[in-house]
């Protein structure tokens, strides 16, 4: 990617050799923390994890061609090793510091995007328009988080045109620190909703925290951001006279035609399509339309790009099940949810032209804090109206405390392996599914239940460093 020298790097993480390099010139190639991942060149950390120490794989990442090794472990380093090593204090303090410093060396426009709900799919509507205009580089999965937001700065190629940024939060303050590290030139608010109330409190501090982003914006600069949020409102309007902020209001946005596998809208009346489903993407993708106007490319220019969008894993993605009879056809969204999202889903899932039946398989939705019980309760209180599906499996502790009167909604307050196996059998052939839960809750094992079952290839969901 680009020539740093060795001693650039030690001094960047404030490192110092255990294994000193035998050349000065380095082709930085990015960084891992996985060595089923690494690329030749690349910069290995090993982190050192409850689950799993980077330490132990060191000699892996050699083998991989790691180009060097930052460690913070030196009795776990061996002298044979065959490759640079660094050793530090903190590797995630380290891997920080370097991104800042690559940051420095990037020409790129910098676009980040945070918002309760629909980061991950704006980002990759986003990098597909503004591959129409050059080089773009996006955020992995769904790396948000305080390593992952990193680790996307650093993996950017020092000749991308665009680097296209997701940033996330769970706490007070996250947000801000991200924004100052990936330093935006345009920022993007998806949407502000009922997430991470535990440690944000209400709407109102869930606005503070996803605005902060736009306080790294430098005068002048754009931002785009959901409309109509009166917390969101009153949280930028004194960065008004100095930005440009660009509202996309749902009055803005008509939905024409949603079919199985596409969504047809209009933006202020000029036709878009999307190859996603659902009202809350035709927002997202007019997110993106308005981040392409910025950039300078026209419309038909923004139809291709989102023609090309690639839907990430999970995000109301359709699988389909082979079974000696009819299909079972799976909406998996099961990636995250929050009351927001889960309504979003419900309605997208309800509005579905099909005549299968269909069968809605909710998780428990975690970090409301004190307003979990009230938001689960709402929720089931309101699944009457989605008149179309027939019955409903609420599953995890959260949900079994609800009070329900349906006749079509099932409980299953476990959420371990077997409880999947159990609700997987619940399937019938012909069936049409949605999967929306939390992370935590992990619904996609009913997929991988269902193709072990019907004997089809399981699909991998890739771990994410994620916050919402």
């Amino acid at each position: 990617m680009s020539a740093w020298t060795y001693e650039d790097i030690r001094i960047a993480i404030d490192g110092a050799w255990v294994i000193e390099p035998k050349a000065d010139a380095i082709e930085f190639a990015g960084v891992a923390i996985d060595t089923r991942e690494l690329s030749r060149g690349q910069v290995f950390f090993a982190f050192a994890g409850e689950q799993v120490d980077g330490h132990e794989y060191l000699r892996p990442a050699c083998e991989a061609g790691a180009s060097v090794c930052v460690v913070s472990d030196v009795c776990k380093v061996a002298s044979d090793l065959g490759v640079p090593v660094l050793v530090v204090d903190d590797a995630l303090e380290a891997i920080t510091k370097l991104a800042r410093a690559w940051r420095k060396q990037l020409k790129a426009t910098v676009i980040a995007i945070t918002g309760s709900n629909g980061k991950t799919t704006t980002c990759r509507m986003v990098d597909a328009v503004c591959a129409q205009s050059g080089s773009s580089y996006c955020s992995q999965r769904s790396f948000n988080n305080a390593l992952g937001v990193p680790i996307t700065i650093l993996n950017t190629p020092i000749d991308a045109k665009y680097l296209v940024a997701e940033l996330g939060t769970s706490s007070p303050s996250e947000i801000a620190a991200r924004a100052e590290l990936i330093d935006p030139d345009i920022a993007v608010i998806t949407s502000i909703g009922s997430a991470h109330l535990e440690e944000l409190g209400d709407r109102a501090g869930v606005a503070r925290e996803k605005a902060s982003i736009i306080h790294a914006l430098s005068p002048g600069a754009s931002a785009v951001v959901i409309g109509g949020v009166n917390e969101l409102d009153a949280v930028i309007e004194g960065k008004e006279q100095e930005l440009n902020v660009i509202r996309v209001n749902s009055d803005r946005v008509r939905v024409v035609e949603t079919d199985t596998g596409f969504t047809a809208f209009e933006l202020d009346g000029v036709a878009f399509a999307i190859p996603m489903l659902g009202t809350h993407n035709a927002m997202n993708a007019a997110m993106a339309i308005e981040v392409g106007r910025l950039i300078g490319l026209d419309d038909d220019s923004i139809r291709i790009g989102l023609k090309n969008i690639e839907q990430p894993k999970m995000r109301f993605e359709r699988v389909e099940i082979s079974t000696p009879t009819e299909p079972i056809v799976i909406y998996n969204d099961a990636y995250n949810a929050n009351p927001d999202s889960m309504r979003a889903a419900l309605a997208t899932f309800d509005s579905l032209q099909t005549k299968s039946p269909k069968l809605a398989i909710l998780g428990d939705m975690l970090e409301l804090g004190g307003h979990s019980k009230t938001q689960h309760q709402s929720l089931v209180e309101e699944l009457a109206r989605y008149s179309s599906v027939r019955r409903v499996v609420l599953v995890g502790k959260l949900f079994s405390q609800t009070e329900r009167d349906a006749k079509q909604v099932e409980i299953v307050k476990a959420a371990d392996d077997e409880a999947m196996n159990t609700i997987a059998s619940m399937i019938k052939p012909g069936s049409c599914v949605l999967l929306k839960g939390s992370r935590g809750i992990k619904l996609e094992r009913i997929v991988d239940a269902l193709r072990e079952h019907h004997h089809t290839r399981p699909d991998s969901y890739p771990k994410a460093h994620t916050s919402a």
